[in-house]
């Protein structure tokens, strides 16, 4: 069985050099800070809705989906279905505001709805967890491709760190944008050669395939169970899919970013159902790759030996089963994903600490081009940064394996935040944060003391938090009503002249 070849490292390296140079040549000298982080707010809906997937499509996914199928069944794909249910409630309800407050960060409209301390609370709490989740989005990948392939992990992390952060911050999110639509496209190339080829090389091809996974219990689709403790009740995954697609569309700056670059609100909304359609496909064929590669396993079994881990099933699979050159290929298209995650993450990250923090807070009456100045810097800040966190996270042990967890704790409050202030005229800001930190407590609760799916922990945080925070609000001072016109839901027409974002001002985007 063979391993990588000088001409699979030729591929791969051809494959990431056009990406830095397609990246690249959208650096602008003296681009404004609307230019640099949003791309002008001139970008088409088409390659906005694919940057939403592909920033959400990291290499846990691309490699994590086909292990959970390969070892399991179908019946996890069904969470996929809270995109469709999260699309139309995003559309209606938050888009209106996001796309005609001209905003930079989702949390610069907090401050207009609440105050000050709610925005800087919510954009450091994006900080902290985005970062995190971007070092483990590099290590994850480099971890499973040194199970196959004996390249050091600390390679792999520095030369997707290094990589992506030079082209991201040379294009800004042009660069972002475009580059993880060809990432997209060749990560799914890449899956559905894995899918063929696992196929081809069964006996009897597809219908032995067919009944080899439909024996072994891999193509059970629907479990309609209604015991909580159930990771893959259809109820569970619905109501919690919900919730967990719902929060990155609504409050998540790396997803909004996209959002923002849109023409209008009527492309805003062609992006995200765009994005909504796109994803179910996209992970069915990610579940269906791990059914093939069962199948091809079950019939040459020999072929599995050195396998350490279930998670590194499909990377196995490229290395020692696909054609010379085309495995390396494969294994770019693994680490375009993470790339493109980076990628977004990088770019959004520098917006949120440059709007929400340098620009409101230190320097407010700066020019357009110093913002995106800053914002260069901010990149590579932030880029050395994740990669040096990827290089030290492996060391976090059971504190990286906690991540889910934790993030499933915190979108949730995060999300009953953004709804309180876009349904309600009576919640306060300080009532939105006592309630958010109410939610935090119930969800955290749950999760230590009973056996539920985490699934639930979603839905439950979001209500905690939404009927927390309104109670908490009627014992506070309201808000004026004058202040609230045109921020809050079917309460006046969203506003274009106020804002607290200067740099919206003076680029004249407001």
């Amino acid at each position: 069985m063979k391993g990588l070849s000088a001409i699979d490292y030729a591929m791969a390296s051809a494959y990431v050099l056009g990406i830095t140079l397609l990246g690249a040549s959208f650096y602008r000298k003296k681009a404004t800070s609307q230019e640099y982080f949003l791309g002008g707010r001139g970008m088409w809906w088409l390659p906005a809705g694919i940057s939403i997937v592909a920033a959400d499509l990291s290499a846990i996914s691309v490699m994590g989906t086909p292990a959970w199928s390969f070892k399991h069944n179908l019946e996890l794909f069904w969470h996929s279905l809270g995109y469709l249910i999260a699309a139309p409630i995003v559309i209606v309800i938050f888009v209106p505001f996001y796309s005609s407050l001209r905003l930079y960060t989702a949390y610069e409209y907090l401050e207009r709805r609440f105050n000050l301390p709610v925005r800087l609370l919510t954009s450091l709490l994006f900080l902290t967890v985005r970062a995190f989740h971007t070092a483990l989005v590099v290590y994850a990948p480099a971890l499973v491709i040194n199970l196959v392939t004996n390249l050091p992990i600390w390679e792999c992390v520095l030369f997707m760190g290094a990589i992506t952060t030079v082209y991201t911050t040379l294009g800004g999110m042009k660069a972002v944008i475009w580059t993880d639509v060809v990432q997209f496209c060749t990560v799914m190339v890449g899956i559905i050669l894995v899918f063929y080829a696992s196929i081809s090389r069964v006996p009897g091809g597809l219908a032995v395939a067919y009944q080899t996974a439909l024996q072994a219990g891999k193509l059970h689709v629907i479990n309609f169970s209604t015991d909580p403790r159930q990771l893959t009740s259809l109820w569970a995954m619905i109501a919690g899919g919900t919730v967990l697609c719902m929060a990155p569309l609504a409050t998540d700056q790396a997803i909004l970013q996209r959002l923002f670059t849109t023409k209008s609100a009527q492309d805003c909304r062609r992006s995200i159902v765009l994005q909504s359609i796109l994803i179910l496909p996209v992970v069915f064929m990610l579940y269906l790759a791990g059914t093939a590669l069962f199948a091809f396993y079950y019939h040459n079994p020999g072929a599995l030996q050195g396998l350490r881990s279930d998670d590194a099933i499909l990377p196995l699979f490229v290395v020692r089963e696909l054609p010379r050159g085309i495995s390396g290929l494969i294994l770019a298209a693994i680490f375009a994903a993470s790339m493109a995650v980076m990628s977004a993450s990088v770019n959004s990250l520098t917006t949120a600490s440059t709007v929400d923090f340098y620009q409101r807070l230190f320097r407010p009456n700066e020019s357009s081009e110093h913002y995106a100045r800053v914002g260069r810097i901010g990149s590579v800040a932030w880029g050395g940064a994740v990669t040096v966190m990827a290089l030290f996270v492996g060391r976090l042990g059971m504190l990286a394996l906690a991540y889910n967890r934790v993030s499933s704790v915190i979108s949730a409050p995060l999300l009953g935040i953004f709804l309180l202030a876009v349904l309600t005229r009576r919640t306060t800001g300080w009532g939105a944060l006592l309630g958010a930190a109410v939610g935090v407590v119930v969800v955290s609760f749950v999760s230590a003391f009973s056996e539920w799916s985490f699934f639930w922990w979603g839905p439950i945080g979001v209500v905690a938090t939404v009927v927390a925070g309104y109670l908490l609000s009627l014992t506070m001072t309201p808000l004026p009503e004058e202040k609230l016109i045109g921020l809050v839901y079917k309460f006046g027409s969203p506003s274009t002249t106020k804002s607290n974002g200067l740099v919206a001002v003076r680029d004249g985007s407001a």
